[in-house]
């Protein structure tokens, strides 16, 4: 049960890592200082969360093969997977990070295109 644990914070660690990344890039974008410790800060929700669906997948491990003994040849790809798809997708519903960088993105957007239309009037 350990090594399923671990392949999905394994997965959960690969999702939230390349999300790192994703968000890195679009403060390099902004012009904005990317700070690693706030990230993890406004992600926490969502990677504690991922993990307790890593937990419940532990926990009710049992039933899933009573139900369907196949399963028992799966399992670490289903941790795998469990971590992967649970952190994004708690990630894209309950991160902070991208949502704030992306309004400060809007924001000179919307800055810029005004002063573009500003320009070209005579």
């Amino acid at each position: 049960m350990i090594i399923n644990l671990l392949a999905g914070l394994l997965g959960l660690a690969f999702v939230t890592l390349a999300k790192l990344n994703s968000v890195k890039k679009d403060f390099k974008v902004a012009n904005q200082e990317f700070v690693t410790k706030k990230f993890f800060q406004d992600e926490l929700i969502g990677i504690i969360m991922s993990v307790l669906v890593l937990l419940l997948m532990a926990i009710t491990f049992t039933e899933w093969i009573a139900i369907k003994p196949q399963v028992a040849n799966y399992v670490t790809i289903i941790f795998v997977l469990g971590g992967a798809v649970g952190s994004y997708t708690f990630l894209l519903f309950l991160g902070n990070s991208k949502k704030y960088i992306r309004k400060i993105i809007d924001e000179k957007t919307n800055i810029a295109d005004n002063k573009t239309t500003t320009d070209d009037k005579p």
